[in-house]
C-alpha cells in the first residue's frame, strides 16, 4: 500500500519497475561467451576495425586517458594541465601512456574500462613545462577558538601536449 502511494502510476510499486528493467538487460546479452557477462573477442575486434576505417587517418580520433585516476578527453595537439607534479619527469621528456579507456571517432567508439591493449594505439605525450600555481593563502579556524591560522599554498602544475595519437 505504501509503494503504490509513493508512485500510483506504477502498478505493483517499485518491484514491477525493477522487474521490467531486469528483463530488458537480460534480453540484450547478444554476442557473449559461455560466461554470459563478458563480451566475446570477435565483437570487440570488429568494433575496433570499424573505428579504424572511420578515424580518417587519425584526423578525427580522440582518446580518454587516465592520469592519477582522473579522466582526460584528448585529441592530437591538445594540452593537458595536471594539478600535480609528476615524479621523475623533466621538461622535454616524452611519456608513453598505457591507461587509455576509450578510443573513438565521431561515429564509433571503442571502450574498455580495464584499459585498451597498448598494441592497438600509439599515444605519446610531451612535457612542456612544470610550473607553480599563483600564491594564495588558506585561512583555517577551529570551532570556539578565535585564533586564525594561515597556510600558504603554491601547488605545482605539469603541462603536457599530445604529440601522437593514432591507431596501430
Amino acid at each position: 500500500m505504501i509503494k503504490n502511494a509513493i508512485n500510483p502510476s506504477l502498478r505493483g510499486g517499485f518491484q514491477a519497475f525493477r522487474g521490467s528493467m531486469m528483463m530488458r538487460s537480460m534480453t540484450s546479452s547478444v554476442g557473449t561467451n559461455n560466461i554470459g557477462d563478458i563480451p566475446s573477442q570477435t565483437v570487440s575486434t570488429q568494433n575496433f576495425n570499424l573505428l579504424k576505417f572511420d578515424s580518417n587517418g587519425s584526423k578525427n580520433l580522440y582518446a580518454i586517458l587516465r592520469i592519477h585516476n582522473i579522466p582526460y578527453l584528448v585529441t592530437k595537439g591538445d594540452k593537458i594541465i595536471l594539478p600535480t607534479k609528476l615524479k621523475g619527469v623533466k621538461v622535454g621528456d616524452q611519456l608513453d601512456i598505457n591507461k587509455v579507456t576509450t578510443l573513438g571517432s565521431p561515429n564509433f567508439t571503442f571502450n574498455d574500462n580495464n584499459g585498451i591493449n597498448k598494441d592497438l594505439y600509439n599515444l605519446k605525450l610531451n612535457v612542456v613545462e612544470i610550473t607553480r600555481e599563483p600564491y594564495y593563502e588558506v585561512y583555517r579556524k577551529k570551532q570556539r577558538c578565535r585564533r586564525l591560522k594561515t597556510f600558504p599554498v603554491e601547488n605545482y602544475q605539469t603541462v603536457l601536449t599530445i604529440n601522437e595519437l593514432s591507431l596501430a
